[in-house]
């Protein structure tokens, strides 16, 4: 099991542990990001592992600049279920761009 554990505005980035229970103290936990932009080799809006001091960078003030939301609380049972969230997230924050932009009429 994943849970997502830092996500910046618009679901842009997103930090997931494995397993799901894990603290940053926590043994063995494997830690993920998946991000709209390429970063260094790591592929596009897919989740690709990364160390657990790079995932705890994510918490610091030096991140600050990806901005904040909530992360859900459930658990996802794949990194694939979870990246179909965050490309949905995504999806629904950029409709919300452009009706905020006048671009897109609100649906009713």
């Amino acid at each position: 099991m994943y849970k997502m554990i830092r996500c910046g505005s618009g679901s842009d980035l997103v930090i997931m542990v494995s397993p799901a229970d894990a603290g940053m103290d926590t043994h063995g936990a494997t830690f993920y990001r998946c991000a709209s932009w390429r970063i260094e080799q790591q592929q596009v809006g897919v989740f690709n592992p990364i160390s657990k001091n790079l995932a705890l960078s994510y918490f610091d003030g030096i991140a600050d600049g990806i901005g904040f939301e909530i992360p859900p609380d459930e658990k996802f049972p794949s990194l694939e279920a979870a990246q179909e969230f965050v490309r949905a997230a995504r999806r629904e924050n950029n409709r919300k761009r452009l009706e905020e932009d006048g671009l897109m009429k609100a649906k009713k």
